[in-house]
């Protein structure tokens, strides 16, 4: 059995880097993000294979993308992240408003409860909302689990196109090849004292229970090594093109999965909400732009309702800043958890002390 585990893990390994080549041959947009999605699809519905793929392999390619985030976190987009800050509670602030309203809608269609509904919209905070479902006895856990994880699929697609729309890459490209890269720049006494450091930074936050650690422990250490170094560097692209490649199996392999869940009222209410999400952030951001500088690309993948390990993705390969997309997450993630997820468990627990 596990021989046949490792076939299984071997052919979609194979055919995802096959996929996203013939992608990448074509001028495609993100071809080693859209090539494993579409090989583990063909493996797992063509095939019929069963894949259990590593965790700890897809872990590390998360690790690999949050050193390439840390590393653009230089000084002087630091003093430019500062100069935002406002902008970037705003944008968080508004983009959950808009959540709360489109789980009236989710409500409605999808036939559930308000618990459900509002845990099942509230973007960015899956493990949060997960337990936070566990807990409460009104919220349909299976719901709110198969809505926040499908997200991923309407984040893959729709937020890639939207992209398309805006006009920044070669701009932004141009900035990430000026940058030194890392198999230029560094050393292996280097590289040891950011795996060491990384490790460390992993393991604190880990004992802590801190959400996606795998890439802000990274984020940490880069920004710590940028700021107290002169060695600033950016991934060569066969490493980032090997982290998506070895991340992406997984999230292909899990819409594989999806796939078969997403029926009759839930399916319609998931594309509803996502959908709406999606464009009403687009539609928000098209009018904040005209009170800032940051590009129209940058500000909508840093409002984007998604996980952002896959908004940096597209972010690295529509040429957006990737340390200000990145800033407008990781601000979400300490966002939710340090009062948007209390506000909601106390509303919660007061709806469940109300006679029904």
């Amino acid at each position: 059995m596990q021989k046949q585990y490792i076939g299984n893990n071997l052919l979609v390994l194979a055919v995802s880097v096959l996929c996203g080549w013939i992608l990448w041959r074509c001028h495609m947009i993100l071809p080693w993000m859209f090539g494993p999605i579409v090989g583990s699809l063909i493996v797992v519905k063509g095939f019929k294979r069963e894949i259990h793929w590593p965790h700890w392999l897809s872990e590390l390619g998360l690790i690999m993308l949050g050193v390439q985030i840390g590393s653009s976190f230089t000084r002087q987009v630091i003093e430019d992240i500062q100069s935002h800050w406002l902008l970037i509670v705003i944008v968080n602030v508004l983009t959950l408003t808009l959540a709360i309203i489109v789980s009236y809608g989710f409500r409605k269609i999808a036939s559930v409860n308000e618990e459900t509904a509002i845990l099942s919209v509230i973007p960015g905070a899956l493990s949060q909302m997960l337990v936070m479902a566990e807990e409460n006895k009104r919220a349909d856990i299976l719901v709110v689990s198969l809505t926040q994880t499908s997200r991923i699929i309407f984040v893959v697609i729709l937020v890639p196109l939207f992209t398309l729309f805006f006009n920044e890459k070669q701009q932004n490209k141009a900035h990430l090849n000026e940058t030194p890269l890392l198999t230029e720049t560094l050393g292996m006494q280097h590289l040891l004292i950011l795996i060491v450091a990384i490790v460390f930074v992993y393991v604190l936050m880990k004992k802590v229970n801190f959400p996606t650690k795998m890439l802000l422990a990274p984020i940490i250490v880069l920004i710590l090594w940028n700021l107290t170094t002169e060695n600033i560097f950016t991934l060569d692209a066969p490493i980032i093109a090997t982290a998506q490649v070895i991340y992406m199996i997984r999230v292909g392999v899990q819409i594989a999965g999806l796939t078969d869940r997403l029926k009759g009222r839930i399916a319609l209410a998931i594309a509803f909400q996502n959908i709406l999400l999606i464009t009403g952030t687009l539609l928000m951001v098209w009018g904040l732009q005209y009170l800032n500088d940051i590009p129209l690309n940058t500000l909508f993948l840093g409002a984007a309702p998604g996980g952002m390990a896959q908004i940096v993705l597209v972010a690295l390969d529509t040429g957006a800043d990737v340390a200000i997309v990145s800033s407008f997450h990781i601000f979400r993630i300490f966002f939710i958890l340090m009062l948007i997820a209390p506000l909601i468990d106390i509303y919660l627990k007061y709806r469940a002390k109300k006679p029904s």
